[in-house]
């Protein structure tokens, strides 16, 4: 089963592309409903074909399993992150990951693509990633105003 979520954000492709690498934009982003507790050290940036093992945490006190994250792509011409994962009762978690130009150099869009295999807890972990990004998307707009330049953010309140 698949998901498939998008925003528009307030800010440049390239700063969404920049700020999206970076391990601490997924703690900002899930912060509140999934923790990640590291197994080993996180760049400070992705790269392809690394491996991070985390410990998830539900509302970041709940432990839960070992999962496994490995950054099968990274397109930076693109703008794209392809990640493969699995740990607990998931199987397989396929997540693509595009920022996208949109007519305002100032805005992108963002999109989040995931293919889940968990057996016959498919459907309900389909159901929770549904909920769940869309929070992410939330997590992102409170993100982007944040990271935005100070003449963009301006611009934008007028």
């Amino acid at each position: 089963m698949k998901v498939r979520v998008e925003t528009q954000l307030p800010i440049s492709p390239a700063l969404a592309w920049e700020t999206v690498q970076k391990p601490e934009t997924l703690q900002f982003i899930t912060r509140g409903v999934l923790g990640f507790r590291p197994t080993g050290e996180i760049p400070a940036t992705l790269e392809q074909g690394m491996t991070l093992e985390v410990r998830l945490l539900f509302f970041h006190v709940l432990p839960a399993w070992r999962h496994e994250i490995h950054v099968v792509r990274l397109d930076h011409q693109a703008r794209q992150i392809q990640t493969e994962e699995h740990g607990g009762p998931v199987r397989g978690w396929m997540h693509l990951i595009e920022i996208n130009p949109l007519a305002d150099p100032g805005r992108c869009r963002y999109s989040d693509e995931i293919e889940i295999h968990a057996g016959p807890l498919t459907p309900l972990v389909w159901l929770y990633a549904q909920l769940f990004y869309r929070y992410r998307q939330r997590r992102w707009q409170k993100l982007a105003r944040s990271v935005a330049p100070a003449t963009q953010s301006a611009a934008g309140s007028t």
